[in-house]
C-alpha cells in the first residue's frame, strides 16, 4: 500500500482521512459506512487536503479506536490496524472490509445506528438500503422471492410469447421456472416478484408494484420548474427499452456536420450510452423501495437517467467502472440477457465511457444520491453553446458559443462554464474533459476562467477542502444568458 499516493487522493467512496480522534463518534460512523459498503480506508494522522500531520503517541491511538470498535459496534468488526511513518511522521491506517451484516452504533440501535458511504460522506441508511443488507446477509434476492400468492395465470403470456419470440425457447412451465419468473411455494407454483415486475398482467403489476415504472420528462431550462413534454412508460419496464429512445429523440436535437462533400448528423446526447445505462437503470433497480421511480429528465444542459437503490452493498461506483459486477436482480438480468439487451457482465460502463469518447461527448457522471443512482449525460459540444430549439430566434444574446469567441476562450474552457451553471467538483470536470492531472488542468483551464471572474469556488476560503466545487459567476452567466 502506497501511503503518499493515499494522501493524494481526494476522500472519496472508500478513502477517509482524519487528523486526530477528536471526534471519535465520526470515525465509528466511517468504519460502520465503509463495512457496509464496499470497504475503505481510514488514514488517521492527516488532513482533510491530503497533508500529513502525524501521530504522537499513535499506539495509544490504535487502543482508543479498537475498544471503541468493539464496546460501541455491532455485531462484531475486525479491521486491520497498521501504524506507519512517512517523512518522519507517524499514523495510523484502518483497513475496513466490507461484510454482509448491516453493522450499526451499539447506542442508536439497528433502525438509527446504520451508516453507508456515499461519494466522499457517511450517511444514515434508509430502511429499504437496510432491508436489502440483511437480504443480501443471507443471499437470497427480492426479484426471485414469490409474489404473495400470485400465480401463473396472472402472468400476461401473450406479452411473454411476444417477448421471447425470437430466443428460441419454448414457453412452458418448466421454463418459466428455470428462468426464475416462476419458483415454488412450498407444493404451489407461484410467480416471482421479477416475474411480476417483467410480465404480469397490469391490474396486478399495479397492485403489487405501482412504483416500477418509468417516467420521462422534459423541462424548460436547467430545472424542473416547468414541463415541456412528459411521457409515461405503461406496463412492463420492458417497454421501456423502445419508448423511452423515442422520447429522447423528439425532445433532443440533431446537427449536421459536413465532411468534404459528406454530412455527417451528430445526435444532441450519445443514444448508444444512454440505452445501455438506461438498461442498466432496469436491470439494477432496487424495486423494492416505494415512492420512487426510474426517471429520465432531459434539462437544457443535460439528461439524467436515475433509479431507485444506490450501488448493491459490497459494491462502489469507482468498483463499478473497473468493470466489477454484482448483479442485484437476476431474474430480470437473465431475461434481459436472452433477449441480448446486456453483454458481458461487468462491461457496461466501458461501453458507456467508449460509446461517448468516440462520439466525442464529455464522459458522463455517476453519483449516489440519497436511495437513488443517477448517471448524468452532457451534449455534444456541437451542442453545448447553443440555445435550446425553443430559444432560437428569440432575442437570447450570446450563445456559449459565441462567448467562447468572444473572450478567446478554448471549447474546453467554454465547455467548463456551460457545465458549472451546476455547481461541479473538480473530478466531475476533468472526467468529462478526458483529463487526469490535476495540477495542469488548474493551471490550464480553472485558474485562468477565476482570473477572469467567470469562475468561482463554492468555498473560496477553503480552496483545497474536500467539499470544493467550482459555479460559473453571474457574469459568465449573464454572457451566456443575458436579460432581455
Amino acid at each position: 500500500m502506497d501511503i503518499i499516493k493515499l494522501t493524494q487522493l481526494p476522500e472519496g467512496q472508500t478513502l477517509e482521512f482524519k487528523r486526530d480522534t477528536s471526534s471519535l463518534d465520526a470515525i465509528l460512523k466511517a468504519v460502520i459506512g465503509f463495512a457496509n459498503s464496499a470497504g475503505g480506508i481510514i488514514l488517521i494522522g492527516v488532513d482533510d487536503d491530503g497533508s500529513i500531520v502525524g501521530l504522537l503517541e499513535p499506539a495509544k491511538v490504535q487502543e482508543q479506536v479498537a475498544n471503541a470498535i468493539a464496546h460501541r459496534i455491532k455485531p462484531q468488526l475486525l479491521p486491520e490496524f497498521n501504524i506507519v511513518e512517512v517523512r518522519h511522521k507517524s499514523m495510523l491506517v484502518i483497513q475496513v472490509e466490507h461484510i454482509p451484516a448491516p453493522f450499526y452504533l451499539t447506542n442508536k440501535g439497528e433502525e438509527q445506528g446504520v451508516f453507508i458511504r456515499l461519494g466522499n460522506s457517511t450517511r444514515l441508511a434508509s430502511k429499504e438500503t437496510i432491508a436489502e443488507m440483511k437480504r443480501a446477509s443471507h443471499h437470497p434476492y427480492f426479484d426471485k422471492a414469490p409474489c404473495n400468492n400470485v400465480g401463473e395465470k396472472d402472468l400476461d403470456m401473450p406479452l411473454i410469447q411476444k417477448t421471447l419470440a425470437n430466443s428460441n425457447i419454448s414457453i412452458n412451465s418448466e421454463k418459466l421456472m428455470s428462468l426464475g419468473i416462476l419458483t415454488h411455494r412450498g407444493k404451489r407454483v407461484v410467480a416471482t416478484n421479477g416475474g411480476i415486475i417483467l410480465f404480469g398482467k397490469p391490474d396486478i403489476l399495479y397492485e403489487y408494484f405501482p412504483f416500477a415504472q418509468v417516467r420521462c420528462a422534459r423541462f424548460a431550462g436547467t430545472s424542473r420548474a416547468e414541463f415541456i413534454d412528459r411521457f409515461n412508460v405503461e406496463g412492463s419496464i420492458l417497454h421501456a427499452i423502445d419508448e423511452v429512445p423515442k422520447f429522447i429523440r423528439r425532445n433532443t436535437r440533431m446537427a449536421g456536420k459536413f465532411g468534404g462533400m459528406q454530412r455527417k448528423d451528430i445526435a444532441e446526447y450519445p443514444m448508444g450510452g444512454i440505452r445501455e445505462a438506461l438498461t442498466n437503470a432496469l436491470v439494477h433497480a432496487n424495486y423494492e423501495i416505494s415512492g420512487t421511480r426510474i426517471f429520465v429528465a432531459i434539462y437544457d444542459d443535460r439528461l439524467e437517467i436515475q433509479n431507485p437503490g444506490i450501488m448493491p452493498p459490497g459494491m462502489s461506483i469507482e468498483q463499478f467502472k473497473a468493470g466489477v459486477s454484482r448483479i442485484r436482480n437476476p431474474v430480470i438480468a437473465r431475461v434481459f440477457g436472452e433477449l441480448n439487451l446486456v453483454e458481458e457482465w461487468g462491461s457496461g460502463y466501458k461501453r458507456i465511457r467508449e460509446a461517448c469518447k468516440q462520439g466525442g461527448y464529455p464522459e458522463p457522471q455517476w453519483e449516489e444520491l440519497g436511495t437513488v443512482l443517477r448517471v448524468t449525460f452532457f451534449p455534444h459540444p456541437d451542442f453545448a453553446h447553443k440555445a435550446p430549439a425553443d430559444q432560437v430566434g428569440t432575442k437570447s444574446g450570446l450563445s456559449w458559443d459565441q462567448v467562447g469567441t468572444k473572450l478567446e476562450l478554448t471549447s474546453e474552457a467554454t465547455l467548463i462554464l456551460q457545465m458549472c451553471q451546476q455547481p461541479k467538483t473538480l473530478v466531475e470536470l476533468m472526467s468529462a474533459l478526458y483529463l487526469k492531472n490535476r495540477t495542469k488542468f488548474r493551471q490550464k483551464y480553472l485558474n485562468p476562467l477565476i482570473e477572469q471572474k467567470l469562475l468561482q469556488m463554492t468555498i473560496p476560503d477553503k480552496p483545497n477542502s474536500r467539499m470544493q466545487k467550482y459555479q460559473t459567476t453571474t457574469i459568465g452567466l449573464e454572457l451566456g444568458h443575458p436579460k432581455n
